[in-house]
């Protein structure tokens, strides 16, 4: 029989996932109002910012994995009491290391700026104060996740792409078109989040006394599990970074819309994963129980993704066309069907990979690091056309994906 903790997978995915599709609409209706607004140029400026973005913020979920994890373990043993010492903590050290990022971030702003082939170092400029401000978000969603207080999670989860878009379409009418604009309502977004997620904070854990005799532990964990998501954000994120490297401004351009439409299957599983990973906890060993959370998740999320991918790939021309105002080519719809299947099996690898960090076990995980550098060095000496970069994506994809299930398939079975 489980305990209380590991109930309700179903009612908690649905409510992260019905929450997840506001911030969608907001994403959508947000690159919908960039693609439209922005020239070519400035739109492949944009979005390798946020790739960039993306590329620093995916291993800040070893973040929220290792908060959710101490935060989890204490709750399951009645230890609730030590999690305001532990988040405060936690606090001390991302204020520090966000400093690092902003100081190094804006030294290496000019080089950044040369190597992406970019007018001017703003762009870069203001993506080094996202970043840094964006070390809290996943820090916030993992206490959230960690006590399982899944509405407050949904609502702060999403605060930021909403004000995002709004502010985006106040500042496109008002004030310019360009990469900047954009940028600047990302960063105003995040602030945001900083301030919802104070607030969350404060009302989850009113009735909590403080603990001051409780040692700080996670940090071994903390690492190890950045160590493998760096590996799977550039899986999952590095495409229109290196398109906009090797290609011209219009050819990257292109690219980056129809990788932007099609990633957008990759983020469907993200709720089943973050709902799945408290209530699979363990310091490394699984239980009949979590096996079978397991089961119903890949279930779900591949129903999920399968049904998503398929509509997608028949829909492209009016999906293209509600997006950039435009009617896609032969070229182009086959470009974004491909990154839209190249892509798909990074949805099932992230939600296996949450469950063995959940699990405390980063060996498969670990085996994305290695994929991530043939990628990088695959597409650095394969780049002759968009099908080199898409062949060698789709490779690491699929390959990621093979190793998380043998290593599920190897596994001894629970007791």
């Amino acid at each position: 029989m489980t305990g209380s903790h590991q109930d309700g997978l179903f009612r908690h995915s649905i409510l992260l996932l019905i929450a997840t599709q506001i911030g969608n609409v907001c994403n959508l209706l947000f690159q919908m109002l960039m693609m439209r607004s922005l020239s070519d140029v400035e739109y492949g400026i944009l979005a390798s910012m946020l790739s960039l973005i993306l590329i620093m913020g995916t291993p800040l979920e070893a973040l929220r994995t290792a908060v959710a994890h101490r935060v989890a373990l204490l709750s399951r043993l009645h230890q609730a009491h030590a999690i305001r010492h532990l988040l405060k903590h936690w606090a001390r050290i991302l204020g520090m290391a966000s400093g690092v990022i902003v100081m190094l971030g804006l030294a290496l702003s000019y080089p950044v700026a040369q190597f992406f082939h970019l007018p001017s170092v703003l762009p870069v400029l203001l993506t080094v104060f996202i970043i840094g401000g964006t070390l809290f978000m996943p820090y916030f969603a993992g206490g959230l996740q960690g006590m399982q207080a899944f509405p407050w999670m949904a609502a702060h989860g999403q605060i930021w792409g909403i004000l995002r878009f709004l502010l985006a379409l106040l500042l496109v009418y008002t004030v310019s078109q360009t990469a900047l604009t954009g940028l600047t309502a990302h960063a105003l977004g995040v602030v945001a989040s900083i301030v919802f997620g104070i607030y969350a904070f404060y009302h989850v854990m009113r009735t909590e006394s403080a603990a001051t005799d409780v040692e700080f532990s996670g940090g071994k964990y903390f690492l190890m599990s950045l160590f493998v998501l760096a590996g799977y954000a550039v899986l999952m994120n590095a495409d229109i970074a290196l398109v906009k490297r090797y290609f011209s401004p219009e050819e990257a351009g292109l690219f980056a819309k129809a990788a932007t439409i099609s990633r957008s299957i990759i983020f469907l599983p993200v709720p089943i994963a973050a709902v799945m990973f408290p209530k699979v906890v363990s310091s490394g060993l699984s239980t009949l129980a979590d096996r079978g959370i397991l089961l119903r998740a890949v279930l779900f999320t591949t129903a999920l993704i399968v049904v998503s991918a398929t509509v997608c790939t028949w829909a492209v021309d009016p999906i293209w066309r509600v997006f950039t105002g435009e009617y896609p080519d032969a070229d182009t719809r086959f470009l974004v069907r491909w990154i839209l299947w190249a892509m798909a099996p990074l949805g099932l690898t992230f939600l296996l990979m949450n469950f063995e960090l959940a699990q405390h076990r980063f060996k498969a995980p670990s085996v994305l690091v290695l994929l991530a550098l043939v990628y990088v060095g695959g597409v650095a000496i394969w780049h002759e056309s968009y099908a080199h970069v898409l062949l060698v994506l789709t490779f690491v994809s699929v390959s990621s994906l093979v190793v998380m299930v043998v290593d599920m398939l190897r596994a001894p079975k629970p007791t």
